[in-house]
This record gives C-alpha cells, sequence and structure tokens, in this order.
C-alpha cells in the first residue's frame, strides 16, 4: 500500500510538472522590433515587408506635435495594420540633460512627457509604452513614468560600447536583458541596437534568436532609420537586414511582438 502511495504521489508530481510547463509556453517565443524618432517617410514603406511576414512592431515618435498631416495618417495606417504606435519624447532631450539644463524633473515630465503624450491624444493615439532618449535610464524618473504614464519602458543596449580607456564587447547571446521573459516580467526593458554602428552581423541576430526559441523568451531589438540604399549613416538600418530578421524568425516559428503585448500578455499569466 505505502508503495502504491508513493507511486501516485509520483505521478501527481508528473503531471504538475507537465501543467507547469505548458502554463509556461502559454505565450510562444518571438522577436520584438521597434523603431525610434520620426522617420515616416521611410516607415510607412516598411509595410508590405510586415505584411509579407505578417509582422507588428512598434514605433516610437519623438517630436509629435511637429508631424504633418501627411504624416499622421501615416502613423494611423501603421496603428491600422496592427503596429504599436509609442512615445518618445516631445523634444527628444535626455531626461539627466534636461534636469542639469532646468534643474526640475517636473519641468521634464511636463514638457517632455506630458506634451507629447497630449499631442499624440488629441491625434486619436493612445501611448502606453515609452523609449527612453539616449539610454538614460534611471530608476527615480523610472518609477513616476510608470506610476502616472506608461506600462512598459524600453532601454538600448549595445553588444558594443567604447569606455574610457578600453571597449566592452559582449555577445548577443549572453546579452540576458535583451531577452523578455513571460514569467519573470519587468516593465523597464532593454532593446538590442542593430544600426549600422554597432556593426552587428546576421549571424550574431540567428545566434539570439535561437536563444529566444531554446528559452521560451523574446529577443527584444531596435533601430532608427530604415536604409534602402546603401548609405554610411550610422544610426540606420538597413532594410535587408530586417527583412533577415522577419525571414529568419519565420523559419524558426518565432512570433512577432509590440512592445505593449509583452506588458499586456505578462499580466494575463
Amino acid at each position: 500500500m505505502k508503495n502504491k502511495n508513493i507511486i501516485l504521489l509520483l505521478f501527481i508530481g508528473f503531471l504538475g510538472t507537465i501543467g507547469c510547463q505548458k502554463k509556461a509556453e502559454k505565450h510562444p517565443a518571438g522577436i520584438a522590433f521597434s523603431l525610434d524618432d520620426r522617420y515616416l517617410k521611410e516607415w510607412i514603406q516598411l509595410r508590405p515587408l510586415f505584411k509579407k511576414y505578417n509582422a507588428h512592431v512598434t514605433f516610437y515618435v519623438t517630436q509629435f506635435d511637429s508631424l504633418s498631416p501627411q504624416e499622421i495618417q501615416w502613423l494611423h495606417e501603421l496603428e491600422s495594420d496592427g503596429h504599436e504606435i509609442g512615445a518618445h519624447g516631445a523634444a527628444h532631450i535626455r531626461v539627466l540633460d534636461y534636469w542639469r539644463g532646468s534643474g526640475s524633473l517636473d519641468a521634464f515630465f511636463k514638457n517632455e512627457v506630458e506634451a507629447e503624450v497630449v499631442s499624440m491624444q488629441k491625434a486619436g493615439f493612445r501611448p502606453v509604452t515609452f523609449a527612453h532618449v539616449g539610454g538614460q535610464q534611471t530608476w527615480f524618473t523610472d518609477q513616476r513614468l510608470l506610476r502616472d504614464y506608461f506600462i512598459l519602458l524600453r532601454d538600448v543596449s549595445m553588444t558594443e560600447r567604447v569606455l574610457p580607456y578600453f571597449t566592452l564587447k559582449r555577445s548577443v547571446f549572453a546579452m540576458d536583458e535583451i531577452y523578455y521573459h513571460f514569467d519573470q516580467p519587468d516593465p523597464t526593458v532593454h532593446a538590442l541596437l542593430i544600426d549600422q554602428l554597432t556593426h552587428i552581423t546576421d549571424a550574431q541576430l540567428r545566434d539570439g534568436m535561437i536563444r529566444a526559441k531554446n528559452t521560451n523568451t523574446v529577443l527584444m531589438m531596435m533601430g532608427h532609420r530604415p536604409l534602402f540604399d546603401a548609405s554610411d549613416e550610422p544610426y540606420g538600418f538597413d532594410v535587408k537586414k530586417l527583412e533577415y530578421l522577419l525571414a529568419e524568425s519565420h523559419k524558426l516559428g518565432l512570433k512577432t511582438y509590440t512592445m505593449a503585448e509583452l506588458a499586456r500578455l505578462s499580466s494575463t499569466r
């Protein structure tokens, strides 16, 4: 009888383990790509590419109040395709630079954050995620941004950073902060910069996608200006690289997510 009880307990434990695994895999592995600033003319040209792979991304718009009616219409078209329109600051000023210049964090929130949100709302958008300008993410500003305005904040990570006396190099596969875990949600995240200044290779990006697939996580990436022709612009990325990302992620069975989806899906677990 005792042996039968032990076997029963082991069987129940096995079923519980299977149940936990299924729960952990409720949301499939994927990639989340975002684009920053206000390259509307180039962004709208990406629509056929995104539709080809049924991909949805996040566009973080800055200086919204200076957009033309045509540019605002393009954003509505992108949103109607299922893409997210997020906020990236009214004047594209780094928070610490603003603070040092004005001496007031209240002024930053009023003029850089609230002004952007209000402008977007007047045009019919409801931004729920925010991309930090220049990677200036601080815990005390994040607390207020999350409390009063947004559900997720995105910063930037790079494979190489030039520091005094040496250059710090990291592999995409080992950069833990660029992988989103649904079972360990964090409203402050980092995305891997793929602009030309990083010299990142397709092989490195594929390594990242493979890690995401194997760990049931989401590889977060970002860029600025899509480049359709040869260019040496540092804060731009070759559209062919984006197509490689989408094609390879499709082959690997990875889903594409917007940044808002990551936060909302985590809250439904």
